[in-house]
């Protein structure tokens, strides 16, 4: 039987889902360098294991304030089209296994090209959870921007 694994994150009052299999790990203690002139939900990059990695805030892709003050806060490593990209949350709540009885494809009225990124609904205890499917988060033109942003970096550091 396949096994289907969410990590459950919160931003603002909601909670929301990434598929385990796309999570490369969780981040708590890290410190993010700003970008000058970098693109909408772009907080900047981190330095992790000497690897560079750019921080994209889900707050600001959902309209949220970006700016998060909790000790809480967190960051989701995802490899996404060759390139890790570090997620900055409120907060992880859990990592849970879902029943495929409880996962849904997000309602068409719900879905346009702003919200193509949200896939699944999740029934998790009494709760509707969004899934959100890392590789269609970011815009091609955020995309773009952040693999200038890593190169540019990784080549500063030679």
């Amino acid at each position: 039987m396949e096994e289907f694994k969410y990590v459950i994150f919160q931003l603002g009052e909601y909670k929301y889902a990434m598929n385990l299999m796309c999570v490369n790990g969780i981040e708590q203690d890290y410190r993010i360098i700003p970008v000058p002139n970098a693109p909408e939900g772009i907080l900047g990059i981190i330095n992790l294991r000497g690897a560079v990695i750019p921080v994209y805030s889900l707050r600001a892709r959902f309209g949220m304030d970006p700016h998060i003050d909790s000790a809480e806060k967190s960051l989701l490593l995802t490899q996404s089209d060759d390139a890790v990209v570090g997620y900055e949350v409120d907060a992880v709540v859990s990592i849970e296994q879902i029943e495929p009885s409880d996962i849904n494809r997000m309602p068409r009225m719900a879905s346009n090209e702003e919200t193509r990124f949200m896939e699944e609904v999740l029934h998790w205890k009494n709760d509707i959870v969004i899934s959100i499917t890392v590789d269609e988060v970011l815009s091609e033109e955020t995309r773009n921007a952040l693999e200038d942003i890593i190169s540019e970096n990784e080549q500063n550091e030679k």
